[in-house]
Protein backbone atom coordinates (compact mmCIF):
# COMPACT_ATOMS: atom_id res chain seq x y z
CA UNK A 1 0.00 0.00 0.00
CA UNK A 2 1.49 3.59 -1.00
CA UNK A 3 2.07 6.24 1.52
CA UNK A 4 0.01 9.46 1.08
CA UNK A 5 -2.73 11.66 2.69
CA UNK A 6 -5.77 9.42 3.76
CA UNK A 7 -9.11 10.77 2.11
CA UNK A 8 -11.21 12.55 4.85
CA UNK A 9 -14.26 11.01 5.98
CA UNK A 10 -17.61 12.29 3.89
CA UNK A 11 -18.84 14.67 6.97
CA UNK A 12 -22.28 12.78 6.20
CA UNK A 13 -20.62 10.03 7.33
CA UNK A 14 -18.64 11.08 9.93
CA UNK A 15 -21.00 10.97 13.21
CA UNK A 16 -18.79 13.69 15.28
CA UNK A 17 -18.78 16.39 12.47
CA UNK A 18 -22.61 16.35 12.50
CA UNK A 19 -23.86 20.22 13.40
CA UNK A 20 -27.17 21.04 14.56
CA UNK A 21 -28.70 21.72 11.56
CA UNK A 22 -27.95 18.47 10.48
CA UNK A 23 -29.86 16.62 13.28
CA UNK A 24 -32.54 18.69 13.10
CA UNK A 25 -32.99 17.91 9.22
CA UNK A 26 -32.29 14.20 9.74
CA UNK A 27 -35.18 14.27 12.11
CA UNK A 28 -37.52 16.15 9.98
CA UNK A 29 -36.63 13.80 7.13
CA UNK A 30 -37.32 10.61 9.27
CA UNK A 31 -40.51 12.36 10.60
CA UNK A 32 -41.81 12.80 7.23
CA UNK A 33 -40.95 9.34 5.87
CA UNK A 34 -42.69 7.66 8.81
CA UNK A 35 -45.85 9.93 9.09
CA UNK A 36 -46.10 9.87 5.17
CA UNK A 37 -48.97 8.03 3.97
CA UNK A 38 -49.74 9.29 0.20
CA UNK A 39 -52.90 7.79 -0.40
CA UNK A 40 -54.55 10.55 2.04
CA UNK A 41 -53.87 12.77 -0.83
CA UNK A 42 -53.25 10.79 -3.76
CA UNK A 43 -53.61 14.10 -6.15
CA UNK A 44 -50.44 15.94 -4.46
CA UNK A 45 -48.10 13.61 -5.80
CA UNK A 46 -47.58 15.17 -8.89
CA UNK A 47 -47.18 18.59 -7.98
CA UNK A 48 -45.51 17.43 -5.09
CA UNK A 49 -42.46 15.43 -7.97
CA UNK A 50 -42.64 18.29 -9.92
CA UNK A 51 -41.68 20.29 -7.01
CA UNK A 52 -38.90 18.32 -5.58
CA UNK A 53 -37.21 17.87 -9.22
CA UNK A 54 -37.72 21.51 -9.53
CA UNK A 55 -35.52 22.15 -6.39
CA UNK A 56 -33.23 19.61 -7.18
CA UNK A 57 -32.49 21.11 -10.22
CA UNK A 58 -32.12 23.62 -9.06
CA UNK A 59 -29.62 22.93 -6.58
CA UNK A 60 -27.95 21.15 -9.23
CA UNK A 61 -27.77 24.14 -11.19
CA UNK A 62 -26.28 26.26 -8.39
CA UNK A 63 -23.68 23.69 -7.10
CA UNK A 64 -22.25 23.52 -10.66
CA UNK A 65 -21.46 26.96 -10.56
CA UNK A 66 -20.05 26.99 -6.86
CA UNK A 67 -16.47 26.90 -6.27
CA UNK A 68 -16.15 27.94 -2.64
CA UNK A 69 -13.29 29.89 -1.72
CA UNK A 70 -12.03 30.18 -4.85
CA UNK A 71 -14.46 32.41 -7.13
CA UNK A 72 -17.55 34.71 -6.21
CA UNK A 73 -20.07 32.47 -7.32
CA UNK A 74 -22.13 35.24 -9.75
CA UNK A 75 -22.93 32.94 -12.80
CA UNK A 76 -25.93 30.62 -13.73
CA UNK A 77 -28.58 30.98 -10.73
CA UNK A 78 -26.45 32.67 -9.06
CA UNK A 79 -27.28 35.92 -11.19
CA UNK A 80 -30.75 35.71 -10.81
CA UNK A 81 -30.83 35.20 -6.99
CA UNK A 82 -27.28 34.56 -4.18
CA UNK A 83 -28.88 31.79 -2.53
CA UNK A 84 -30.30 29.38 -5.17
CA UNK A 85 -29.04 25.92 -2.86
CA UNK A 86 -31.51 27.46 -0.13
CA UNK A 87 -34.50 27.99 -2.94
CA UNK A 88 -33.94 24.66 -4.16
CA UNK A 89 -34.36 23.27 -0.48
CA UNK A 90 -37.43 24.82 -0.06
CA UNK A 91 -38.96 23.18 -2.99
CA UNK A 92 -37.46 20.10 -2.43
CA UNK A 93 -39.18 20.08 1.50
CA UNK A 94 -42.26 21.41 -0.30
CA UNK A 95 -42.46 18.21 -2.71
CA UNK A 96 -41.76 15.39 -0.18
CA UNK A 97 -44.31 17.09 2.11
CA UNK A 98 -46.73 16.82 -0.18
CA UNK A 99 -46.31 13.26 -1.97
CA UNK A 100 -45.99 12.58 2.08
CA UNK A 101 -49.82 13.39 1.87
CA UNK A 102 -50.97 12.88 5.08
CA UNK A 103 -52.88 15.83 7.54
CA UNK A 104 -50.22 15.04 10.25
CA UNK A 105 -47.21 16.13 7.62
CA UNK A 106 -49.18 18.91 5.56
CA UNK A 107 -50.96 20.97 8.75
CA UNK A 108 -48.18 20.12 11.22
CA UNK A 109 -44.82 19.16 9.90
CA UNK A 110 -44.69 21.41 6.85
CA UNK A 111 -45.81 24.58 8.74
CA UNK A 112 -43.24 23.92 11.41
CA UNK A 113 -40.48 22.84 8.75
CA UNK A 114 -40.93 25.87 6.90
CA UNK A 115 -41.44 28.57 9.94
CA UNK A 116 -38.03 26.96 10.67
CA UNK A 117 -36.18 27.64 7.82
CA UNK A 118 -37.72 30.93 6.97
CA UNK A 119 -37.13 32.47 10.30
CA UNK A 120 -34.16 30.84 11.96
CA UNK A 121 -32.15 28.80 9.10
CA UNK A 122 -32.26 31.24 5.89
CA UNK A 123 -31.70 34.38 7.95
CA UNK A 124 -28.39 32.58 10.07
CA UNK A 125 -26.89 31.44 6.94
CA UNK A 126 -27.03 34.30 5.02
CA UNK A 127 -25.33 36.72 7.88
CA UNK A 128 -22.70 34.24 8.19
CA UNK A 129 -22.39 33.63 4.27
CA UNK A 130 -22.49 37.50 4.12
CA UNK A 131 -19.80 38.08 6.03
CA UNK A 132 -17.64 35.51 4.99
CA UNK A 133 -17.59 36.79 1.77
CA UNK A 134 -17.48 40.28 2.25
CA UNK A 135 -14.30 39.08 3.74
CA UNK A 136 -12.85 37.31 1.07
CA UNK A 137 -14.12 39.60 -2.01
CA UNK A 138 -14.90 42.58 -0.51
CA UNK A 139 -16.37 45.21 -2.47
CA UNK A 140 -16.94 43.06 -5.80
CA UNK A 141 -19.29 41.28 -3.24
CA UNK A 142 -21.10 44.21 -1.68
CA UNK A 143 -21.55 45.48 -4.98
CA UNK A 144 -23.14 41.84 -6.26
CA UNK A 145 -25.01 41.87 -2.31
CA UNK A 146 -26.66 44.97 -3.41
CA UNK A 147 -28.13 44.23 -6.84
CA UNK A 148 -28.95 40.61 -6.14
CA UNK A 149 -32.06 39.91 -4.10
CA UNK A 150 -31.10 36.91 -1.14
CA UNK A 151 -34.06 34.24 -2.23
CA UNK A 152 -36.67 35.87 -4.18
CA UNK A 153 -35.14 35.83 -7.82
CA UNK A 154 -35.00 39.34 -9.76
CA UNK A 155 -36.68 39.19 -12.88
CA UNK A 156 -33.14 39.80 -15.33
CA UNK A 157 -29.60 38.52 -14.96
CA UNK A 158 -26.68 40.29 -12.47
CA UNK A 159 -25.13 41.88 -15.32
CA UNK A 160 -21.75 41.29 -14.22
CA UNK A 161 -21.99 37.62 -13.53
CA UNK A 162 -19.07 35.47 -13.70
CA UNK A 163 -18.24 31.43 -14.66
CA UNK A 164 -19.77 28.63 -16.28
CA UNK A 165 -21.48 25.19 -15.14
CA UNK A 166 -18.98 22.64 -13.94
CA UNK A 167 -19.86 18.88 -13.17
CA UNK A 168 -16.95 18.86 -11.05
CA UNK A 169 -18.82 21.49 -8.73
CA UNK A 170 -21.34 19.20 -8.04
CA UNK A 171 -18.53 16.43 -6.97
CA UNK A 172 -16.87 18.99 -4.79
CA UNK A 173 -19.76 20.45 -3.10
CA UNK A 174 -20.82 16.40 -2.93
CA UNK A 175 -24.34 17.67 -4.05
CA UNK A 176 -24.78 14.14 -5.57
CA UNK A 177 -25.14 12.60 -1.80
CA UNK A 178 -28.10 15.30 -1.06
CA UNK A 179 -29.60 13.96 -4.57
CA UNK A 180 -29.42 10.35 -3.93
CA UNK A 181 -30.57 11.14 -0.22
CA UNK A 182 -33.71 12.78 -1.33
CA UNK A 183 -33.97 10.14 -4.26
CA UNK A 184 -34.15 7.89 -1.28
CA UNK A 185 -36.87 9.64 0.37
CA UNK A 186 -38.84 9.63 -2.52
CA UNK A 187 -38.24 5.99 -3.21
CA UNK A 188 -39.77 5.25 0.28
CA UNK A 189 -43.03 7.53 -0.16
CA UNK A 190 -43.61 5.78 -4.02
CA UNK A 191 -43.86 2.47 -2.24
CA UNK A 192 -45.60 3.59 0.08
CA UNK A 193 -48.18 4.47 -2.40
CA UNK A 194 -48.12 1.68 -4.72
CA UNK A 195 -47.47 -0.77 -2.31
CA UNK A 196 -49.07 0.10 1.09
CA UNK A 197 -48.62 -3.30 2.91
CA UNK A 198 -44.58 -2.98 2.13
CA UNK A 199 -44.45 -0.21 4.60
CA UNK A 200 -46.59 0.22 7.21
CA UNK A 201 -48.11 3.53 7.57
CA UNK A 202 -49.41 4.39 11.41
CA UNK A 203 -52.65 6.02 11.67
CA UNK A 204 -53.98 8.57 14.15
Amino acid sequence: MSEGKSTPPIPIFDVKKWTGRMLIATAFAVALLVLANPREFPYLLIPGLACIAFGQFFRLWGTGHLHKNKVLATGGPYSFVRHPLYVGTFFVILGLALIAGSKVVLFGLLPVGILVFLFYYAPKKERRESLRLHKAFGEKFDRYHAAVPGFIPRLTPYPDREGRFKFDGIIENREYLIALAIGFGVAVILVKFFFPDVIPTPSF
